[in-house]
């Protein structure tokens, strides 16, 4: 089951979200913040549209080279790491999502662990950049 996690996380490295669709059972959850996505074509979609919107905001963002770390035999945590620049500063950042992956080996729900610490980061990056107030 690693091998699924490993090829999520790939695929999004590479932006390859028809990939990550494969991957996905037909009623896969997805969960970040207080919203639940449900399906593969609604969770490649936010995906897709996450890093499109980004990259029009920023003058560069580019994935690094995402890390899986094993829970137990059917969960996995995917640690994802961006490395964002803009108006000559540069920012990286780093955000986990944990997978959990059914016998057959399809993602049935993929959950967005908010890191407080990463995301204030973040947002002092942006106010720093003047993207945000």
């Amino acid at each position: 089951m690693k091998e699924i996690a490993t090829q999520f996380g790939v695929s999004l490295d590479n932006n390859n979200f028809n990939a990550t669709k494969k991957l996905l059972s037909k009623d896969c959850k997805y969960i970040i913040g207080k919203e639940t996505l449900i399906g593969p074509e609604a969770i490649c979609a936010s995906y897709q549209q996450n890093m499109i919107e980004g990259r029009k905001k920023l003058d560069k963002l580019e994935w690094g080279k995402s890390n899986i770390e094993a829970i137990n035999n059917s969960e996995y945590f995917v640690h994802f790491t961006d490395y964002l620049t803009h108006q000559g500063i540069h920012h990286t950042h780093k955000c986990k999502q944990k997978l959990t992956i059914n016998n057959s080996g399809k993602i049935i729900l993929i959950e967005h662990i908010n890191d407080l610490v990463e995301q204030n980061s973040l947002d002092e990056f942006y106010r720093k950049v003047g993207l945000i107030k």
